[in-house]
């Protein structure tokens, strides 16, 4: 385990995102950036890797290492993080061209298979919308585990914050707190 945070990868997949439901096809990175955008991450998947819809995943703990091209290192890390090897990341389109897996975007964020994927009566854009519209179920742990530590520390080191939101009046005019007075964390969180 202390191999995957010792070899850092330092080339990661773009995020999906809502738009790639409804956007055109894909193009290379390349074009993309010559037109003044970033490439996409099905940009990414359909011209930067070496795999085909019809290759098949592997049965064991990693994905081929020959798909993955400059992200072989962050897809290996994430198959190990996940327990998961990683899908066949694209599928045909319905005129025979390649196109982003739904299945690769679930992977990618960590979610299990199936958990958007296996909506009945959700098309394949349907699903990448979902799908980039979410979160990082990890990353939102991690986050709302970091906020909760932090008031935890305001309150040792200030005493309870006030409870959210006050009683008192909303003012027309936004007033700077006392010299005197610490910060509060600005979200409330169960105890």
């Amino acid at each position: 385990m202390a191999k995957l945070y010792h070899d850092n990868p330092t080339v990661f997949f773009k995020t999906a995102t809502a738009n790639l439901g409804r956007n055109g096809s894909a193009q290379h990175p390349d074009c993309r950036k010559a037109g003044g955008h970033g490439p996409t991450l099905q940009d990414e998947v359909c011209f930067l890797l070496d795999v085909t819809p019809e290759d098949t995943a592997a049965d064991g703990p990693h994905s081929p290492a020959q798909w993955w091209g400059k992200f072989g290192p962050a897809v290996h890390r994430w198959d190990a993080l996940t327990g998961t090897a990683a899908p066949v990341p694209v599928i045909r389109g319905p005129r025979g061209g390649i196109k982003l897996s739904p299945r690769f975007c679930e992977w990618l964020m960590g979610l299990p298979d199936g958990w958007v994927t296996q909506v009945p009566g959700v098309s394949v854009n349907e699903q990448i919308a979902h799908i980039g519209n979410g979160v990082v179920p990890a990353q939102a742990y991690a986050a709302f585990k970091l906020l909760r530590e932090a008031r935890q520390q305001w309150e040792h080191d200030h005493g309870p914050a006030p409870a959210q939101p006050t009683d008192e009046p909303i003012s027309d005019t936004i007033q700077p707190p006392a010299a005197d007075t610490p910060p509060r964390p600005a979200v409330q969180l169960a105890a």
